[in-house]
């Protein structure tokens, strides 16, 4: 499948410079799609993806509108 997709250059460009600018738009767009595919997972098996600093603590909850469509059709299910 071929997929086309319009994004900002300044924000490829940053992007490229944080991993290394040795990674190509491919690589950048099958990590997101790998990290989606596992945050989606994730979700589905009732789970919530987070970040934590070094100690463990400061957490910070991945919210995106795919994954709290996953909680919300999963609560639904429970419900019914």
């Amino acid at each position: 499948m071929q997929i086309r997709l319009n994004i900002d250059d300044a924000f490829l460009r940053d992007m490229q410079r944080k991993v290394g600018d040795a990674a190509t738009v491919s690589d950048l767009v099958r990590d997101a799609f790998t990290i989606l595919n596992w945050a989606v997972d994730e979700a589905v098996n009732g789970r919530v993806v987070l970040s934590a600093n070094r100690d463990g603590d400061e957490l910070h909850r991945l919210v995106m509108p795919t994954l709290s469509r996953i909680e919300a059709s999963a609560r639904d299910a429970h419900r019914g």
